[in-house]
């Protein structure tokens, strides 16, 4: 393939170290609302999906009430200050350096929702960074392709000339889904032999080797 006009970067996993904390979150919002805390390794398969997915995926029983509960009470403990869910990766500063400085465009796609987004972006200093940013609550939940189609619209480029990366099967379905190639990197939720199942050009051990891989395509 040819180079990349565009790379868009999921958050959650593979810029930020958040896979733990966004756990512990679930399991306290489930308590908080007096459910059983669901179990570890089912939130780490859903992390990725929008908020509302992921409850009505670790919640299906529950009715629609009482799944508003939740994300309300997920939504405050993970916007909470004291939460300290906003690290990125000690690789993802110097990788979008590197990459903003050859000239390439950078977007992020999140299962975020806005407000989470916003706030993460503007704790970490990196709002210099994005071209354009689609959350899942402005577009329909990954896997489905229209976060990448509408970062592409804005920009008025094709998915082909993107290149998606990502830390989950979810976000390799979605460029898979928009005819647009993906990288992995297994330092979030999903491990490499997950990754290794959906369509993908690499798989990288963090993002300290994206830079590299893209200068060889």
């Amino acid at each position: 393939m040819m180079k990349p006009e565009l790379i868009i970067f999921d958050w959650d996993g593979t810029l930020a170290d958040t896979t733990r904390p966004i756990i512990r979150t679930f399991q306290q919002s489930f308590a908080d609302c007096g459910l059983k805390a669901p179990d570890a390794d089912v939130i780490r398969a859903l992390i990725g999906y929008s908020l509302p997915e992921i409850i009505f995926r670790l919640a299906p029983n529950a009715g629609e009430h009482l799944r508003e509960e939740l994300a309300e009470t997920y939504a405050a403990h993970y916007l909470n200050p004291n939460n300290h869910n906003m690290t990125l990766f000690p690789e993802a500063i110097p990788c979008l350096n590197t990459l903003k400085q050859q000239g390439f465009w950078l977007a992020v796609a999140t299962g975020k929702g806005r407000t989470g987004l916003d706030r993460s972006i503007m704790q970490t200093g990196t709002a210099d960074f994005w071209m354009a940013t689609a959350c899942a609550s402005e577009y329909a939940s990954k896997p489905a392709p229209d976060m990448v189609f509408a970062l592409c619209s804005e920009l008025g480029l094709e998915p082909s000339q993107t290149l998606i990366v990502g830390d989950t099967t979810h976000d390799l379905d979605m460029a898979a889904n928009a005819k647009a190639p993906a990288v992995a990197v297994p330092t979030g939720a999903h491990t490499a032999a997950q990754l290794a199942t959906r369509p993908h050009l690499a798989i990288l051990n963090d993002l300290s080797e994206l830079p590299g891989f893209i200068a060889r395509l």
